[in-house]
């Protein structure tokens, strides 16, 4: 009984942090990443749900072969967590579509936190598993990731749960959630190491679906953002700049905050051939998107569970009181300083978008293609509710000759910004931005 409230009460607890500035607007840390998923569920809302085509609100050249994607194509991820939260939020609405968008991340790491403790209960004891869980949730690190929109974390869910499934020796099932994990992130597949050996052939069934989401998504060039970049674009694997990146600044300062390094350790010392194939497949990816994982914070998502089941192991281990207060100390002083590199992330430094954004929701009309310049980030496009382009790539007549772009709004009081008001008509001025209808002014 008191096993079972101890898990109830993580798990409560769990779900507690990560309402933390749940309601703030995609403004915060990676926001142009979050406001890219999250239009894709916006424009379902809008046009309805269709999941061959996927659409966004940039109409940019995000392939980098010099094709406009006017149609808003987003050809990343099988969009199923969209589906998710498309579902969350028109079934049960009362909160906004960017709340739910959070909360569908939240859910899934709730699911993959009980996963981590069945894996653990199972191969280990129930009281590694309490702890597994624990770590899972309350890393500060994955507090914050695990309350943005991404589709990571729907990944992180799949994958534990296909491995639990495999474990249970349910194989059909175990197949079909490991499907879907590929289709949403295809890195799902260096997680699936453990199954490699006995399972290889049901891992090539995994596989077809996301072969052919490729071969559909290849008719779609102007929605496949560049990627080849993320294995190892500036030639930074190997190097000293990457170990001291990856296993340095991000896995020891933000996810351990330095003292988390002992307790890991010390499970590492524990692991047997079943764990080993997960730290492997984790430092497979991590050395396989070299320039990602180096670029992006958020590309270690996906070795959070590796990581909580060997600070589980470690600690689970202590076997003296010496051992069990030198690990209390380490895990407190862990969570103290990773809260310390994590807490910048939920700032908003940039409010002037989201005033900005939600004037020209109500200045204009609604299907007004903007031009939103904010170097490329579309986090102030997304504020808009409009379509359109986040970056000036060429002079505004070829924005609006070419793409019908109607209405400029920047945060900015520049040089081009400046041009463009004393050319074309203002249809609002305050210190923070400016609304202005591509319309030409009329001279006497």
């Amino acid at each position: 009984m008191k096993h079972k409230l101890i898990f109830i009460l993580i798990l409560l607890l769990g779900f507690a942090v990560r309402l933390y500035k749940i309601t703030n607007p995609i403004a915060d840390w990676h926001s142009w990443r979050q406001a890219d998923t999250a239009s894709v569920t916006r424009n379902f809302v809008k046009y309805g749900v269709d999941m061959l085509y996927p659409r966004y609100d940039d109409f940019s050249d995000v392939s980098g072969k010099r094709l406009f994607n006017p149609n808003g194509y987003r050809f990343v991820e099988f969009p199923i967590f969209n589906l998710i939260h498309y579902s969350l939020y028109s079934t049960l609405g009362l909160l906004t579509l960017e709340t739910w968008g959070r909360l569908t991340s939240v859910l899934a790491a709730l699911t993959s936190s009980v996963l981590i403790y069945l894996l653990l209960k199972r191969k280990v004891s129930g009281t590694a598993g309490l702890f597994g869980m624990g770590f899972f949730l309350f890393l500060p690190y994955n507090i914050f990731f695990t309350r943005i929109i991404l589709p990571e974390n729907l990944m992180v869910t799949l994958t534990l749960g296909t491995l639990l499934l495999f474990d249970l020796n349910l194989l059909t099932l175990g197949t079909v959630v490991g499907a879907m994990a590929i289709l949403v992130k295809p890195v799902a597949l260096f997680f699936f190491l453990p199954l490699i050996i006995k399972y290889w052939r049901r891992l090539i069934v995994m596989i077809l679906p996301f072969v052919a989401w490729r071969f559909w998504e290849v008719r779609f060039p102007m929605g496949i953002p560049a990627n080849l970049w993320l294995l190892n674009g500036n030639g930074i694997r190997f190097k000293g700049a990457f170990f001291q990146w990856i296993f340095g600044e991000r896995i020891g300062h933000l996810i351990l905050g330095s003292w988390g390094i002992f307790p890991l350790l010390e499970g590492i010392q524990k692991i047997n051939l079943y764990w080993f194939s997960w730290v492997l497949g984790a430092l497979l990816y991590l050395f396989t998107f070299a320039t990602g994982n180096v670029h992006h914070d958020y590309y270690q998502i996906p070795i959070i569970p590796v990581i909580s089941i060997l600070l589980a192991l470690g600690v689970s281990k202590a076997n003296t009181i010496y051992k069990k207060i030198l690990m209390l100390v380490c895990v407190l002083f862990m969570f103290a300083f990773s809260w310390y590199e994590v807490r910048g992330r939920y700032q908003i430094n940039h409010y002037s978008i989201v005033n900005a954004g939600r004037a020209v929701d109500r200045l204009t009309p609604k299907d007004a293609i903007v031009l939103a310049p904010y170097n490329g980030d579309t986090a102030f496009l997304y504020q808009t509710n409009r379509r359109g382009f986040p970056f000036v790539y060429f002079p505004v007549k070829d924005f609006i000759d070419n793409y019908g772009v109607t209405y400029y709004v920047s945060v900015n009081y520049d040089t081009f910004t400046r041009e463009v008001m004393n050319k074309y008509t203002i249809v609002e001025q305050n210190p923070d931005f400016v609304i202005v209808k591509l319309e030409e002014l009329q001279r006497l």
